[in-house]
């Protein structure tokens, strides 16, 4: 029933494909290395409200998530390394579980970087 076309909602899926290095003014590499990922792919699925019971143990592993994504093909390319953008949030994909007629995703909002600067915890910076 979760799968009704009446039940799902839009995302899009960002696959992972590498990391890649920043280049400074010189076009020389920096060493700082950021990860690539695909243009995104346009999926339809059911996507959970978030709820103030999350079980945590999810299939024998404890994994925190918020949202759980269930799709009609178990067998599209969405992997762990990946993220979902669904209503303007970015979700990290915790677990992909297929069976025999649907995909299980466990999803976790990202935390919103505002570019301040990491502070260490004895408040150093």
């Amino acid at each position: 029933m979760k799968c009704l076309r009446r039940n799902m909602t839009e995302f899009e899926y960002y696959g992972y494909t590498g990391l890649d290095s920043d280049l400074n003014d010189d076009g020389l590499h920096t060493g700082i290395w950021k990860p690539v990922y695909n243009d995104p792919v346009t999926y339809m699925g059911n996507i959970s409200s978030p709820s103030g019971s999350v079980i945590q143990a999810f299939d024998g592993i404890e994994i925190r998530y918020s949202h759980t994504l269930v799709m009609d093909d178990p067998k599209l390319d969405i992997k762990e390394t990946g993220y979902i953008v669904w209503k303007g949030n970015e979700y990290d994909i915790r677990a992909v579980r297929p069976s025999l007629n649907s995909l299980l995703v466990a999803l976790e909002q990202r935390i919103k970087d505002n570019g301040d600067q990491y502070e260490e915890p004895d408040g150093e910076t």
